[in-house]
């Protein structure tokens, strides 16, 4: 017999035999709302974002939106028993790609681990896209939220369809790590005497270093656990031969297919369209949303850019763009870098190595179509020089040959060179029959853009029918990565 409805606007007569089970009910409603008011984790909440006085001062971006975006993503709420791994010295002090390539990584085995990987903002020490230095002489570097750059898991992004988030927790901010997990509630792990424990030395295969530290992880019961003194996959192990064994795991990982550039990157993306394309307008993923920008006149240019809200993150596996040959023409610093690194003998940069006739052998990887190649009468530090700085001959040279049997028409070059010398190879590039040359010079990016304009490159770079790369650099190993990733078959990323 269903229990008689109450009201609460009039008495109600309670027969006898109700009146146990109702005050039964209510004692033990009254313990849980105590219960729940003694642990309730609603005081734990990301206030809104502040920029500091030099960044004003400086005239920096200041991300507001971003920084919105990130507070706004769904796991940023109180959770009853929050799985985290925080990695607190990530290649400090390197280059955002060789930073990007430990950071990819570390979300792999943050997924593995059953743990929600912890990302940061990128510090610009190196390259700083803006001056930085008050007029005191005090340096403040420009904090780069993870957001700015990817929209991917790495940055909070879903793992995609299938994948149980109750399991496979999605990345948090550090905010939320310091609000989630305060100091008495973290749990260091120590590398060195990790590794040790792990029993992983010089010798292990990434494969083992990967798989051993997943074990570790997941079987830990804290729920807020700290890394201390590095991170499994650092900047030697990640230019060592060995890290290719992870791919087999790593390739196929939703780090890696679920991947999709920011949508300030997308925005930046959609209005310069037309530099790496001749269509009319730019696809369903490179487009804005109308009923989210404003009518404005001038709204969408460099001077009034749509909202960040208008844009969905590109997919690095959305269709390529047909015809586009995008090049990576690394120079300014490399004038000097590429001799030291034929002078050390050094390789190719991690996943470039897969084009190498040892790892090509075995099956298990992409079969990238270039690697490091020494001529008759050639040393090995000519060639590596020579890949790694190409002469303007040998760049047009090149596109040639790659262009052969292909339908290609136009090129963008994604350079940090001279402006003489790049207008210079376009010159030469339109005079060997393409229709179409652009590169990063002509990009016309708002300040937030420019700010991670070498990811706004990288965009064209993945998006493109064929890219040829630096076998050396780590910007090109993260674009040969995305590629595959993406779906793009391996003899569509080439090398100088």
């Amino acid at each position: 017999m269903p229990m008689p409805m109450l009201s609460l606007c009039k008495p109600q007569h309670v027969p006898p035999r109700l009146i146990a089970p109702i005050l039964l009910s209510l004692i033990l409603l009254s313990g849980f709302v105590y219960y729940q008011t003694l642990n309730r984790p609603t005081s734990l909440h990301l206030v809104p974002y502040t920029p500091p006085v030099h960044t004003v001062a400086l005239g920096h971006p200041t991300f507001e939106d971003v920084r919105e975006y990130e507070r706004a993503l769904p796991q940023h709420r109180p959770q009853s028993r929050p799985r985290y791994v925080f990695f607190p010295r990530e290649a400090w002090g390197t280059g955002w790609n060789n930073v990007f390539q430990e950071q990819l990584l570390n979300t792999h085995l943050a997924y593995l681990a059953n743990r929600g990987y912890v990302f940061v903002d990128y510090i610009a020490r190196d390259h700083p896209p803006f001056p930085d230095t008050l007029p005191n002489g005090t340096r403040h570097m420009l904090h780069i939220p993870m957001n700015a750059l990817t929209s991917g898991p790495t940055g909070g992004g879903s793992w995609g369809d299938g994948v149980d988030a109750a399991v496979h927790p999605r990345p948090i901010s550090q905010r939320w790590w310091d609000v989630a997990c305060p100091a008495e509630k973290v749990v260091e792990v120590h590398m060195a005497e990790t590794m040790r424990e792990l029993n992983i030395t010089d010798e292990s295969t990434g494969e083992e270093r990967l798989v051993r530290w997943a074990e570790k992880l997941r079987g830990m019961e804290e729920e807020c656990v700290s890394v201390i003194g590095g991170t499994p996959f650092d900047y030697m192990f990640i230019g060592s031969d060995k890290v290719v064994s992870i791919w087999s795991s790593y390739g196929s990982s939703p780090t890696l297919t679920q991947y999709a550039w920011s949508a300030l990157i997308t925005r930046a993306l959609s209005r310069n369209f037309a530099l790496f394309s001749p269509g009319p307008s730019p696809p369903p993923s490179l487009s804005p949303t109308l009923s989210r920008i404003t009518t404005t006149p001038g709204a969408g240019s460099k001077s009034a850019p749509y909202p960040l809200t208008a844009f969905f993150p590109l997919r690095a596996s959305e269709p390529p763009i047909p015809g586009l040959l995008a090049l990576h023409l690394r120079r300014g610093d490399y004038a000097d870098h590429c001799k030291n690194l034929a002078g050390w003998g050094s390789d190719y940069n991690t996943w470039n190595k897969m084009g190498n006739p040892e790892f090509r052998a075995t099956g298990r990887y992409p079969s990238l179509p270039d690697h490091l190649t020494v001529r008759e009468n050639e040393t090995r530090y000519d060639a590596a020089y020579a890949h790694c700085w190409p002469s303007p001959d040998a760049i047009v040279e090149r596109v040639r040959a790659v262009r052969e049997g292909r339908n290609l028409r136009t090129v963008y070059m994604a350079t940090n060179g001279e402006p003489e010398w790049v207008g210079a190879i376009a010159a030469r590039l339109r005079a060997d029959g393409w229709d179409q040359v652009a590169s990063s010079l002509d990009m016309e990016l708002a300040p937030d853009e420019f700010a991670v304009s070498q990811a706004v490159d990288m965009g064209v770079l993945v998006a493109a029918e064929v890219f040829i790369g630096n076998g050396f650099s780590s910007v090109s190993s993260n674009v040969v990565q995305l590629r595959l990733a993406g779906g793009r078959g391996p003899d569509t990323s080439r090398f100088w």
